[in-house]
């Protein structure tokens, strides 16, 4: 069959034999190692093909835990509202009642703590959607900064950017299936994986990248199987279509509107019939009548002004993994339905999956530790890369140049301190410019412009110089920029007591912290790169000495 491949299939014999020749030699290696020697061989090469990608993807998908927080850090003008619910809600209920009177669903995202804003979405009768951000305590229209703030890390993180959105999800799904392989052919390799969380050499060259990825790995095991796993699960629809295109062959994405919610209005075959309903203000009295002064989330009114509307309250806290949090749902004319809520078996496994994903019921002890988890996943994903690279120079017996250790160093100069100066030259931008929806987004051009120039930075540098020139500007890039953000925001009078400028000052605390990092690393790489070239030159030394012999 091989033969007969390799003669029709190339057309020629030659190249197709080679094929042939490679498939077999292939085998037969496999065969001759052991389960854990081929374990490890799998777990060396998909991380490195993946490995900077999936780097970026935790790195981003980490920031994303504070998502919010870096949205007000974008938006300093909103550190000085002060949010009343009561007034948002009448503010934005009133805006939608005399602009959105025939629309066919309203949702309002009630201003909070961390979104001081009314955000308000509505269906057009005649199809399509408008969206508003409106003063939550006078209920006018803002035009804030069209910056995608904290959005961007996040959006970034599960469907990449500049790629039509399948495309960039369906990639993110292949590269969390190869984090998934790579995490238990990892296990299976470490026959001692739990002694070796125990041992760490520091700068100690091969050993000490060899025991940090041991260690950064065993730590935080739990959370990346978890969250490797739900990443994975919640595009299950991506790359295993067929059982809602057979269940739902008009519409698959119809799934996602019933796991959410049961119908209520599956009674009505009528059309619906224009009519005044019961007032949003009114029936807030009867949500703080049975929850008292809780926060609320959102408000979701369906077929408005009609005698099919439906229209629920959701509350703001919800310490549930499934996103189980309280809510009401009135009709009309102000009566309670029942649970409108999907509360299968199936929908609890959905939303299960998705609350683990987000960690929305994590508090802030325990959000700190997720977000402390995902940065130990950027710094094992680093330390295997980097330990892949070293492992092979060492075991090269030629000083000639290869092309494929020198695209790796660089390419992980680019991924690992290259990807973290964009993301500080994103939020650089953001005190520069005033992005609008009119005008160019700046703050990205800025976050790739940095990250090639790093790219093109590594290509042009010395081995020797490679790190401590990144380093070194991550680190004053980490340094300057909550210094000018003090500045900044002292010139545009933005912060008039320590409650404002904590808003700020956690992040930019955050970027100090980054900074005493840099200078850590800064004067502790020469010691690993002096032993590691040590250590090569050993090895050379020691190839010629038998060559000679």
């Amino acid at each position: 069959m091989f033969t007969l491949l390799a003669k029709t299939h190339w057309g020629k014999p030659d190249f197709g034999r080679r094929i042939v020749w490679l498939i077999f030699g292939f085998k037969l290696k496999m065969q001759n190692k052991g389960v854990r020697q081929s374990m490890a061989w799998l777990h060396a090469w998909t991380g490195l093909v993946f490995g900077w990608l999936l780097f970026a993807i935790f790195l981003m998908g980490t920031s994303s835990y504070y998502r919010h927080q870096i949205n007000l850090w974008m938006q300093p003008q909103l550190s000085q509202y002060q949010i009343n619910q009561a007034t948002a809600i009448q503010t934005a209920s009133q805006y939608l009642e005399k602009n959105a009177v025939d629309a066919k669903s309203w949702y309002l995202n009630i201003a909070n703590h961390e979104e001081p804003v009314n955000k308000i979405y509505w269906e057009k009768a005649t199809g399509g959607y408008e969206s508003r951000n409106l003063d939550a305590n006078t209920g006018q229209e803002l035009k804030l900064s069209a910056t995608q703030g904290g959005d961007f890390f996040y959006n970034f993180h599960f469907q990449l950017y500049g790629l039509p959105i399948l495309i960039g999800r369906l990639m993110i799904c292949i590269a969390a299936f190869i984090m998934l392989i790579a995490l238990v052919s990892g296990i299976i390799t470490h026959k001692k994986i739990f002694t070796d969380f125990f041992t760490l050499r520091t700068f100690k060259s091969q050993r000490s990248w060899l025991d940090f990825h041991n260690v950064s790995s065993v730590l935080a095991l739990p959370f990346f199987l978890t969250i490797t796993f739900t990443g994975l699960a919640i595009f299950f629809y991506l790359y295993l279509p067929w059982g809602m295109k057979k269940l739902y062959p008009d519409n698959p994405f119809q799934y996602f509107t019933e796991i959410r919610s049961i119908n209520q209005n599956s009674e009505h075959l009528a059309a619906p019939i224009k009519t005044e309903m019961r007032s949003i203000n009114t029936l807030l009295e009867t949500v703080k009548q049975q929850w008292g002064d809780q926060a609320l989330a959102s408000i979701e009114v369906k077929n408005p002004n009609t005698d099919h509307a439906t229209i629920t309250f959701k509350q703001l806290e919800d310490r549930s993994i499934t996103l189980n949090q309280a809510q009401i749902t009135f009709d009309a004319h102000g009566k309670v339905l029942a649970n409108t809520r999907n509360e299968s078996a199936v929908a609890t496994l959905n939303a299960g999956v998705y609350g683990l994903h987000m960690a929305t019921f994590a508090q802030p002890v325990l959000r700190f530790a997720f977000f402390c988890s995902g940065i130990l996943g950027c710094l094992m994903i680093a330390s295997g890369l980097l330990l892949w690279s070293l492992k092979r120079q060492i075991q090269n017996k030629s000083q000639q140049f290869h092309f494929g250790y020198y695209l790796v160093d660089r390419l992980n100069i680019a991924a690992f301190i290259g990807l973290p100066i964009a993301m500080l030259s994103y939020l650089f931008a953001n005190r520069f410019v005033h992005i609008t929806e009119t005008t160019p987004n700046y703050e990205i051009y800025a976050f790739f412009s940095a990250w090639g120039l790093s790219l093109l930075l590594a290509f042009f540098t010395k081995k020797q110089y490679l790190w401590k020139s990144q380093v070194f500007i991550f680190g004053l890039i980490a340094l300057a920029l909550p210094i000018y953000d003090f500045v900044y925001l002292i010139n545009h009078r933005l912060i008039s007591d320590l409650s404002n400028y904590w808003l700020f000052l956690r992040i930019d605390l955050f970027l100090f912290v980054c900074a005493l990092f840099a200078v850590f690393i800064f004067r502790n790489i020469q010691p690993i790169q002096e032993k590691s070239a040590q250590k090569i030159k050993t090895k050379l030394a020691n190839a010629n000495n038998e060559v000679k012999a």
